[in-house]
Formats: structure tokens, C-alpha cells, sequence
């Protein structure tokens, strides 16, 4: 069926393909809304990016018991371009549930402030209010400790201009700078990279707590993902949702396996900015 659609939109002009979009997501819906009273529940997964969530997403995808519909805010952007920052979101989030069918319906957010929270035009804790009012059941934290390597592989993801590999596909070394002054994510203005690295450590903090209440499952990228190929953090999850762990295929591999020397140019001064630290770990060359 995917092939199809890929066949059919590949004959219709360019310009009248979010109508072709939203006529093809109303019909799925409408296929799932007969099943979706029996829906088993609602997953939302929360990330920073570049923690394994493509490679997670996707193998949950071919679990016949969830359907993952991914970053939902690119999916109202597909469907609705610039219009998106006017949706109700949390009532377009939930209309979404009913595709599923009886199925788990799984989606993400990005919960950095200048990430999701700013294109939507909330904030994580506005937007964690409305996930619970709205039906989500099963809360999934999934968290890169060094996140020294997650900018470095925004960084190089970005350079490339392509931020998934597939797994006969080729990771090649991408040779950049990290100005220790002014690192830019998402929409946020430069800050210094001790500044974001204590950003992102506030921001777990923050969703622990908002989260102490409800059904989470925490997944560690390091040992749960990229020890194992996320093998480990998919059985977690199946646990978690008490599931079938059927077999499924790894459709991503690493995109940037080389340590922070073999990447950064200006390795030297990134040094001397976390010497003494308590991000100075995250400097350790790492052995595939």
C-alpha cells in the first residue's frame, strides 16, 4: 500500500500534495475509527534528538501491535504548512489517535524549549498538561548521558545534510568546529556549551518531575541502544506495553561513530572548556 501512494503522489504536481495529505490521512482515519474504542493505549516518547529515536521508532513501527506515528508537529506541518502554529494541538494530537485502531498509537516531542515547545507555541509543561487530559496512557524518556556526542552528531548531521543512514549505507567522517561560545540548536539564540550542556541536564530533570506521577519507562541510549543495536530498548518497550517482541529489522545504523577528536577541529578547545568539569567525561574516546 506504502509503495502505491509513493506511485500515485509521483504522478500528481507538487503543489497539491498537502491536499493529497490530509485526503489520505482522513481515510486512514476513518479506517481506524471502527477499532479505536478498543484502542489499547497512547505512547508518547520524549527526546532531545540524536538518542536513537529513528532506529527505536521504527522498529516499533513494525510491531503489529503499535502503529508510531512519529514527530507529530512534522506531521501537521506536511499537512498544513505554516498554518500549524494556529492548530489547536492538543485536540489535533488527539484526532490523530483514532488511525491506530486497536493498536498502541505512538508519537514524540522533542523537549528542549527551542524545540517542539517553540513551534507549537507552548511549553513542555502546557503541553505534558494536555497529553494526560487528552488519553496518553505509557510515557517513554529516552536519554543520550553524553551529550557532548549529541551535539557533535547534530553537528555533523547537519554538515552532511542528511540525518539518518540506512544500514548498507556508509558513515562518513565529517570534520567541523563547535564554537564553545555560541552553540545554536533548534530555535534558541547562541549560549555557551557548558550553558547547554547544563540546559539539557535541567531539562530531564524537569520532565522527571513532571512525569513523577505517571507510567514511564526510562531508556538509556548508550547501554539500552547503542550497545545492542537497540534490540535491548525495543524488548524494554514490548515489556513496557506488554506486547509481542516479534522480530523486527534494524532500518537505521550510527551515523557518526567517530569520537569527538576524529570530529572536531577545534578538539583542543573544547577540551579546555570541560576540563575540571563534571562534563569532562564526556570527552572519553569511545570504543565501537
Amino acid at each position: 500500500m506504502a509503495r502505491i501512494r509513493r506511485y500515485l503522489a509521483g504522478l500528481v504536481p507538487r503543489r497539491i500534495h498537502p491536499i493529497g495529505r490530509r485526503i489520505t490521512r482522513r481515510y486512514d482515519q476513518m479506517l481506524g475509527h471502527a477499532n479505536s474504542r478498543n484502542r489499547r493505549g497512547v505512547v508518547l516518547m520524549l527526546h532531545i534528538g540524536r538518542c536513537g529515536s529513528t532506529v527505536l521508532a521504527n522498529m516499533l513501527h513494525q510491531n503489529p501491535e503499535v502503529y508510531w506515528d512519529g514527530k507529530i508537529h512534522r506531521i501537521a506541518q506536511q499537512l498544513y504548512g505554516k498554518r500549524v502554529a494556529d492548530l489547536d494541538y492538543a485536540r489535533w494530537t488527539k484526532e490523530q489517535f483514532v488511525i491506530s485502531g486497536s493498536r498502541y498509537y505512538g508519537f514524540e516531542y522533542k523537549f528542549l524549549e527551542d524545540q517542539y515547545s517553540a513551534v507549537l507555541g507552548t511549553t513542555t509543561e502546557r503541553f505534558l498538561a494536555a497529553c494526560e487530559k487528552i488519553g496518553v496512557t505509557h510515557y517513554i524518556v529516552l536519554k543520550r548521558r553524553n551529550t557532548l556526542r549529541h551535539l557533535i552528531s547534530h553537528y555533523a548531521s547537519k554538515n552532511r545534510g542528511n540525518w539518518h543512514i540506512s544500514p548498507d549505507g556508509e558513515s562518513r567522517a565529517q570534520q567541523f568546529a563547535i564554537d564553545c561560545g555560541c552553540v545554536t540548536t533548534g530555535s534558541a539564540p547562541g549560549r555557551t556549551l557548558m550553558a547547554y550542556l547544563q540546559e539539557v541536564d535541567h531539562a530531564y530533570a524537569k520532565i522527571s518531575t513532571l512525569l513523577a506521577e505517571q507510567n514511564v519507562l526510562q531508556i538509556d541510549y548508550e547501554e539500552d541502544i547503542e550497545s545492542c543495536n537497540a534490540n535491548a530498548a525495543y524488548q524494554k518497550v514490548c515489556e513496557f506495553l506488554d506486547i509481542t517482541c516479534c522480530e523486527v529489522a534494524v532500518k537505521n545504523r550510527k551515523t557518526n561513530p567517530f569520537s569527538p577528536a576524529q570530529s572536531l577541529t577545534n578538539y583542543s578547545e573544547v577540551v579546555g572548556c570541560l576540563n575540571g568539569t563534571a562534563y569532562e567525561w564526556m570527552l572519553e574516546v569511545h570504543i565501537e
